[in-house]
């Protein structure tokens, strides 16, 4: 068992009025940075088939799982419900903003957890952990997202938390409500294993180098360390029972799918292949330097938020504590951190959103860091100091996440590829392509044509913003014929296409940008209007022609010429995408 020998501290806190600012002011800035503004950003590839998917749900009632190439009920169910509470309608008309209110919503409910932790991590330390994780870029960034991430971190956070509170308290309900966010964490995303994993290693390191949590005494609710008949409670079945529950029911709807139930276990095996990369191996530094530095026109860091971590994990090792739970939690959070960056570090798979979990707990610990430092300064000037600091690293995070959030005009890096958590992302020049399709069919009207879109990726986000459009077809290789007068074609498949227009006129219009290193082009067939007929002079005034028809003459009207049935193009289904 590990030992501290540094002096017993004196607790120092702030005021009940200073923490209620702070937490006033987390909430505050939070909702600044995440609520406005959700439809300046096109939809990114993986927002726009989830949006698909839940679409296809709410029509059908049913979640078709494929465990292949996508992720659990558990982000469509909540969305479900989000969209009834808030009036969503016919799936026709939902926006950007609707869908990605889901995760807004997720992301300011993350800001609330640290309270949680108030006992261990003190007042001042809360808030500021509340503080940073508001401002946080990456928090705020993904909290406008429409992807599982900041639903699986909320999961997450719930479950250390009711855990925490369990080991304090020895409620058999934080028990159940951990297991049922376990169980949601697999509905959401069966990476949630990793987090699994890290939490193990860091459970084993309390117990290790400080001993139990101790729960406290409680009130009747407390689960006892043995039963009245002398044999161990089985703890972890409050646990368990509640995970399994609440997994089978997400993935079942409702007890009515099991091959969803089955495939939910499968998936690992799928998960095991695509770990070596899959087109998203990134160096073993990728996640640090997501962290603490990347340079790319501007220099993106979070470094407040990891030194001060850092700190935290430091105090959880030498610091004295009160109360050995308060030390073996923080020794838990440090080590868990520590075997998630590892974790993740060492899969070749990488990308920026994986480590919001990680992130979370390294800004409990950088809470706890804070906390440390100010309960060893002595004096006004050096507190002031401190302060001042604080408020620095504060206002450089609010700049950071003031641009990665588009809050400033002059820096638009909402979707810029250079800003480090745009990933792949759809390019802001593809607003132009879709009003220049927009103003095409408007000069057509009142006749509404027919689009091929060539891509091997069907053109993604294309089909989600013409998700409304009967008349779209999409193909991921070049057909034999091009049948439709509007085109939509990569410009890598341009002159192919082009080679099988047939004589027939088309006008190119673009490139417009899709996403980083891919174009597309607009082939757009000319409509010929037949000149008018000329008229031949009058000389001399005629007698009208007589309207009667003669006895014995069969009038009949003009035959007219069929009309040439609409293209049919081939029904191709959209390119499987990689899992977000």
């Amino acid at each position: 068992m590990m030992t501290t020998h540094m002096a017993a501290r004196k607790e120092v806190s702030i005021t009940r009025i200073s923490f209620l600012f702070l937490v006033l002011l987390a909430l505050g800035l939070g909702a600044f940075y995440r609520f406005p503004g959700l439809d300046r950003r096109p939809m990114h590839t993986d927002e726009a088939i989830l949006g698909i998917k839940l679409a296809d749900y709410a029509q059908s009632g049913h979640f078709q799982y494929d465990p292949k190439d996508y992720h659990g009920p558990a982000l469509h169910q909540v969305s479900l419900f989000w969209g009834k509470v808030a009036g969503w309608g016919d799936p026709s008309t939902w926006t950007e903003s609707d869908l990605r209110m889901v995760a807004v919503m997720c992301g300011m409910l993350l800001l609330l957890v640290p309270l949680l932790f108030g006992d261990v991590l003190g007042r001042l330390g809360t808030a500021m952990a509340m503080l940073m994780g508001a401002v946080s870029p990456m928090m705020a960034f993904y909290s406008r997202y429409f992807i599982m991430e900041m639903q699986l971190t909320l999961l997450v956070a719930l479950t250390l938390g009711c855990f925490w509170r369990y080991s304090q308290s020895g409620g058999r309900l934080w028990l159940i409500l951990g297991g049922c966010c376990l169980g949601f964490q697999h509905a959401t995303k069966e990476t949630f294993i990793l987090n699994i994993a890290a939490a193990l290693a860091g459970w084993l390191a309390a117990r290790v180098l400080i001993g139990d949590f101790q729960p406290a005494k409680s009130n009747g609710l407390r689960l006892s360390s043995s039963s009245s008949r002398g044999r161990p409670t089985k703890t972890w079945l409050w646990v368990l029972i509640p995970a399994i529950l609440v997994s089978v029911l997400s993935y079942s709807g409702g007890f009515r799918d099991w091959q969803a139930v089955q495939d939910s276990l499968m998936s690992y095996a799928n998960y095991f292949q695509r770990s070596d990369g899959s087109g998203h191996e990134k160096p073993w530094h990728y996640y640090l330097s997501l962290i603490f530095w990347r340079k790319d026109t501007l220099i993106w860091s979070e470094a407040m938020i990891g030194g001060l971590g850092i700190l935290g994990m430091l105090y959880a090792l030498v610091g004295d504590f009160k109360s050995k739970a308060h030390q073996a939690f923080l020794v838990f959070l440090s080590v868990y951190t520590l075997a998630l960056f590892t974790g993740y570090s060492i899969l070749s798979y990488k990308t920026p959103w994986c480590i919001l979990s990680a992130q979370f707990s390294l800004t409990l610990l950088a809470g706890a860091g804070i906390s440390w430092i100010w309960t060893w300064l002595s004096g006004r000037m050096m507190r002031f100091v401190y302060k001042l600091v604080l408020g620095f690293g504060i206002w450089h995070l609010c700049y950071m996440t003031s641009i990665t959030t588009g809050r400033i005009a002059a820096l638009p890096y909402e979707a810029d590829s250079r800003n480090p958590y745009v990933y792949s992302h759809t390019s802001p020049n593809f607003l132009r392509l879709l009003e220049e399709v927009k103003k095409i069919r408007a000069e057509r009207a009142p006749d509404s044509p027919d689009i091929q879109v060539i891509n091997q990726d069907s053109g993604w986000p294309l089909p989600w913003y013409w998700r409304a459009q009967k008349n779209v077809g999409y193909q991921t290789t070049i057909p034999e014929k091009i049948t439709a007068p509007i085109v939509i074609v990569d410009t890598e498949q341009l002159p192919a296409v082009k080679s099988l227009l047939e004589g027939r006129d088309y006008r190119e219009r673009g490139p417009f940008g899709l996403r980083p290193g891919v174009l597309v082009s607009i082939l757009v067939e000319k409509v010929y209007t037949p000149e008018p007929t000329p008229v031949a002079p009058v000389h001399e005034e005629k007698p009208a022609p007589s309207l009667e028809v003669p006895e014995g003459t069969i009038s009949t009207p003009p035959t007219l010429m069929p009309a040439a049935p609409a293209p049919v193009l081939p029904n191709m289904g959209s390119a499987i995408p990689r899992k977000p």
